[in-house]
């Protein structure tokens, strides 16, 4: 996402971007198909154990779940280095602060008028506490992202404790607010995202608070960790091809490897253990460690292939992508709400099973794929990019070729 100048464009940075933005989209189809807490606990939808649902969610998480968006962060960490520049202090400081508060509006409206989701906001604020980090070194910035994501998650081990320490009577209640609703209280939500847009954008706004919270008090920490690991990448030459497809590609194969083994391992001992809210820390630790292992192994084979010259016609429509992530992060909102909400959308939450979901995140992926470069061929930034760095500069800017 970039509203900003920029004095070069590495295509490898727009590759590895658009490839996150659509890796994102297969996680976020289960919450637009779904209610919300089925992305933690899919036996509340009787869709897991019908039509390869346990497959499809199986593949979800294990190929998919925390890796994308750990790579979407990573790189905009490293698109603050890039706008910013590692001046101290930078000219370029205040079009940030700009930039970041506009995001943050677009992020606001994203989550409040449309959808619950929205990483803008949480992108923003981070965008603006890691700007002071674009001067240090990269060995410096790896240390302190170790530190954070770490702390981050003592934060989700403390949670954990503390399940211990509730009576029977509010884990209970815990259960039945955040983790197994009863039938009753998820028909509601069914109808309440049936309904017309004017009825449910005002009701919704509650579901949208708590993820701002639940953002905030649980991976902030990791958020801003993530970003300054980007930042280091960025620094170290590993995102702008200036390492060996050798290692890039050994260094790619061993550790996606080794994170979807530590991935598959989580899914399957959360099958086993029932989805069980109080047994779910050694799948969800699994997960939270195995995913960054596993979103550096893919960053590092993307980096590899972009450092084959024949590949670059393939790349072309995942650069594009790349290059227009803001838009077709909030597209892939506005299609996942037209087809899953009511009025003007079709309503189709809670009808599709697993694999119903997996046929629209692989029309969804098309789209972005081929709408993308025919509409950088005509302009010269995604028409968010464009409102983006209007409202940064204010006054509109030349968007056609």
């Amino acid at each position: 996402m970039q509203a900003g100048p920029r004095q070069e464009r590495f295509e490898s940075l727009d590759v590895l971007r658009g490839v996150a933005i659509l890796g994102i989209f297969a996680v976020n189809i289960l919450a637009f198909g779904f209610p919300w807490y089925a992305i933690s606990n899919p036996t509340i939808v009787p869709e897991l154990y019908r039509q390869g649902g346990a497959f499809w969610w199986t593949v979800s998480e294990t190929l998919f779940q925390m890796k994308f968006i750990t790579l979407f962060t990573a790189m905009f960490g490293a698109g603050v280095v890039l706008m910013v520049g590692e001046e101290k202090p930078s000219p370029k400081t205040a079009i940030h602060r700009t930039r970041m508060f506009w995001l943050f509006v677009i992020g606001m409206i994203h989550n409040y008028v449309f959808w619950y989701g929205d990483i803008l906001v949480p992108y923003a604020i981070a965008g603006l506490i890691v700007a002071g980090a674009r001067t240090w070194t990269p060995r410096r910035l790896l240390i302190v992202a170790a530190v954070l994501i770490a702390l981050n998650f003592g934060v989700l081990y403390a949670q954990q404790f503390a399940f211990q320490y509730m009576s029977p009577e509010e884990l209970d209640t815990m259960i039945a607010q955040m983790w197994a609703p009863p039938p009753d209280a998820l028909e509601e939500e069914f109808e309440l995202y049936r309904s017309g847009f004017f009825e449910r954008v005002g009701p919704t706004a509650f579901d949208s608070f708590m993820s701002q919270i639940m953002q905030g008090l649980i991976f902030a920490l990791r958020t801003i960790g993530i970003m300054m690991a980007g930042m280091a990448l960025y620094k170290s030459g590993f995102l702008t091809l200036r390492w060996s497809a050798g290692v890039y590609f050994g260094l790619g194969a061993a550790c996606a490897g080794i994170g979807a083994a530590g991935s598959y391992w989580a899914a399957q001992h959360s099958m086993s253990a029932g989805f069980d809210m109080l047994q779910s820390y050694p799948s969800s630790a699994a997960l939270y460690w195995a995913s960054l292992v596993q979103s550096f192994g893919y960053a590092a084979l993307v980096m590899g292939l972009c450092t084959i010259a024949k590949l670059k016609p393939l790349r072309a429509p995942f650069a594009a992508a790349g290059r227009m992530a803001l838009t077709n992060y909030l597209a892939s909102t506005f299609i996942g709400v037209f087809i899953f909400y009511g009025p003007p959308g079709l309503g189709k939450i809670g009808t599709m099973g697993f694999d119903g979901l997996a046929k629209v995140v692989a029309g969804v992926w098309l789209f972005i794929l081929v709408w993308s470069p025919i509409w950088l061929a005509l302009f010269r930034f995604g028409p968010f990019e464009w409102l983006w760095r209007t409202l940064t500069y204010g006054r509109a800017q030349p968007i056609l070729r």
